[in-house]
This record gives C-alpha cells, structure tokens and sequence, in this order.
C-alpha cells in the first residue's frame, strides 16, 4: 500500500526540464499551488552542464539564439549573456569514401547554393511560421526529408553533404524523418542557411544552460521531490491521484506530464490516454542520436568535419582548449554504433578525418538509452504533425502533457519547451478558474 500525501495540490507537474520549470513559474504567478516531481537527481532534464575532461560540457541542448522568442524572452527576464562559439577555420569531409579538405568558404561554395534552393521552396509557402503548422497539408506531411531531398538535382559531393547535415539535425536515419521538422525549421530562419546554422549551433549562454535552469528555478516556490519516479497518473474524473515508484500517492486538481515522448509508455495512466495520443506514443519518434566529447593531444585550430548518415559520427568540430590539450565535440545519428565511453572506438571515429590524432579522453551522456529520456531532442516521423500533435496538446480532464514535441515553433528546441509550457500553463489556470466557479456555485445552491 503506497503511502498518501494528503496536500491537494492545484497541479503536479512531473519532470523538471525547462517545460516544467516553466510551467511551474507560470502557475505560481498567478496564485497556484504547485509540486514538482523529477525523477533525476538534478534539474534540467536534456540539457545538463557538468564538469569533464578539465572542463563545463554540455552533454545536452546547447545553443540558443534571438529569433528563438520565448527562449531569447527568458534570458532578458534573467539578465543572462551569450557568447559565440568559436568559428572553424577548416573543413574536412567525406564524399565518396573519400576525404576532402578545404576552407569554410570552399565548403559553403558546395553546399549553400543545393541547401537554399530547398530552402527556399518550402519558406515560399510558410511566411508566418507559428501559423505554419496549422497550414500544413497532410500530403506534405507524409514524406520523409529523404524523399523531399531526391527531387533536386544534387552532385554526389552535395548529396554526402546534406546526408551528414540531416544526420546531425534529426539525430536519426533521415529516411525515418518527417520533411516538416526541417520546414519548420527553415521557415524560422527565413530560407537563408546562414540563418538556419546560426540559431541552430553557433551561439551559446555565458554560465551555460545551467544558469538559465537555475534563474528560472530561482522564481519557482513549489517543492521539488527529486529522484521520484512516477509510475501512474489516476484521473478520477479532474481529481488526479499521482503515485511514484517508491509507493508515494500525491493529490492535485491538475497533472502536467513533461516527460520525453519515448518515456510516456512507461506510466501507467487510469483511465487510458485516448486512442490517438496511445498510437503517437507506441509510434516513437525518429531521434536515435550520440553526442559525444573528447580531449584530444596537442592543439588544434578550430575546424569542422562531415562525413554522410552510415559513419559512426556525422560530424565533429572544434570546442576549445584546456591545458594544451583540444576540447572537440561530435554528433551521430545512431548511439548504437558508437560507445561514447569507449576511448578507442571514438578515436577510430575521428581519424577518419583526421588519422593523426591521439584522444586522451571521451565522455558523454547516452541520452537514447538513459531510461528518463529514451531520446536525444524529438524528431517526428511523417504524418505524425498532422496525425498527432493537436491531440497531444487537448487536455483530458484536466491531464495534461507538455514539451518541446508540442510546440508551435521551434519544436526540439529548448524554446519549443518554454513556448508550450507557457501555453500549458495558462490553459491549466483557465481550467481552474472555470472548476473554482463551479465549485462556488454549487455552494450557492
């Protein structure tokens, strides 16, 4: 028999990632009781800094950017500044099992025209991207970001390129992904490519993604139970009954459930969720990924790799340096095929490129098989957008989930999770007022 807090919360919110947090601040703002319960041992979920390889590393969600709104809102709230990432001076990449090298203008020369002119032919249709996902047909939907790619006429050099860009972006096989998570991307940066890499990896928070974890969980009041797994959510008509794995039951009006997408199977829900958020949740998404750092001898100027879907790593660049030594960090679309702890085979990885060198140490976070995650940052499958995600975001008497899979925008990035936690919040306040009413009025009679 689990032991029963008796406290009847306003919400429970379960996990304390950026959704969480968020929608935590949101709720106490406007005068609501909260508790929070994350199964880690630290805050942030995917995004976590911590001290390696002489070091702070982000093993998770990293880069920011100011046509990221809700994001970029959050740092002038918090006073928080932001640096560049140092840029590469040189490129390497592999086309045709062969490796090139070149300047950073030799490589865009290949790539940028092939990239902006499918760019370009998506963002024509979309010009106001929050509305976009409301104008999306089910027929673009359907295909895959492989099979949008095949309808332009690429140079092998081009298509090796694109396959390692697509690689990195959806931390998956391509051909699993839905060519509207890419649109969606695009159509905030405006067809431009420039744009498009500047918002998704060359801008960075001074102090980290810690500090903004810590400034917004500076604001949150509610109590936060950590290592306190959740394993059901009984709704018993809007009166919810959540119970962790260690036996403990806590009492609310409301529950927000931030968990990954990947982790919804693993709490029992009672009633069940609808027939359509259970098919999207048994469907998963596509994001399978690695990220992996390593220090490697000596120093080296600052540079990027590429290498197409099928190597163990799609790409690696330059980070920084610490004590004589090169600070790099690569990313790969499968982390089954690559043992980020394992020293050896990450160096095999990476003198593919450049066969010269010694890695002194490797670390990393296995995100795809950490049981809190069980993926990287979302990336849906096609037809899901259109399929699935209204549905996920209905609430269901007084149930709610939340997260960057939901957002409007920037959906996978860490401002898709504070856009909808935003939005969750306030629907939850709403759903409140309108039971407080209720309540109120059959005291009258």
């Amino acid at each position: 028999m689990g032991k029963s807090v008796t406290e009847v919360y306003d919400a429970i919110i379960i996990g304390a990632g950026f959704a969480g947090l968020t929608a935590a601040r949101e709720l106490e703002m406007l005068g609501r009781s909260v508790l929070i319960l994350e199964a880690r041992e630290r805050l942030g979920g995917r995004t976590w800094m911590d001290r390696r390889l002489g070091c702070d590393l982000e093993l998770g969600g990293t880069y920011v950017h100011w046509y990221q709104p809700h994001l970029w809102s959050e740092l002038t709230r918090y006073n928080l500044d932001i640096f560049e990432a140092e840029p590469a001076k040189k490129a390497y990449w592999i086309t045709g099992r062969k490796v090139k090298s070149g300047t950073m203008e030799e490589l865009r020369s290949i790539l940028n025209e092939s990239y902006e002119r499918m760019m370009k032919e998506v963002t024509a249709f979309y010009p106001f991207p929050f509305e976009m996902q409301k104008n999306i047909s089910k027929e673009f939907d359907s295909i895959s970001i492989s099979e949008f790619i095949e309808k332009f006429d690429l140079t092998k050099e081009q298509q090796d390129l694109i396959s390692s860009s697509m690689g990195i972006n959806y931390s998956g096989p391509p051909e699993e992904g839905a060519a509207t998570q890419m649109f969606r991307w695009w159509a905030f940066s405006q067809g431009n490519r420039a744009i498009f890499t500047d918002t998704a990896g060359r801008f960075k928070i001074k102090g980290g993604t810690r500090a903004l974890v810590e400034a917004i969980a500076s604001d949150v009041e509610a109590e936060i139970k950590y290592s306190s797994v959740v394993s059901s959510v009984e709704n018993n008509d809007g009166n919810m009954g959540v119970q962790t794995k260690d036996g403990e039951i806590f009492y609310s009006k409301t529950a927000i459930v931030t968990v990954p997408l990947s982790t919804l199977d693993k709490i029992d829900f009672k009633p069940a969720l609808s027939e359509l958020k259970q098919a999207f949740i048994s469907e998963k998404q596509v994001s399978k990924g690695v990220k992996v750092w390593a220090r490697i001898k000596g120093v080296l100027e600052p540079f990027v790799t590429y290498a197409p879907v099928g190597y163990p790593l799609q790409s690696i660049y330059y980070e920084s340096q610490v004590e004589g030594d090169t600070i790099v960090v690569g990313f790969g679309s499968d982390a089954n095929r690559l043992n980020l702890k394992d020293r050896d085979a990450v160096e095999q990885a990476i003198r593919l490129w450049l066969p010269e060198v010694e890695v002194m140490e490797v670390t990393g976070h296995d995100w795809t098989n950490d049981e809190f995650s069980k993926e990287t940052w979302p990336m849906l499958k096609p037809n899901q957008l259109t399929s699935y995600v209204e549905e996920m975001r209905r609430p269901e008497n007084g149930l709610y989930l939340a997260g960057t899979t939901y957002a409007n925008g920037w959906a996978g990035f860490i401002d898709g999770a504070i856009e909808n936690a935003i939005n969750t919040g306030r629907k939850v306040h709403h759903y409140l007022k309108k039971e407080d009413s209720c309540l109120k009025h059959k005291d009258i009679f």
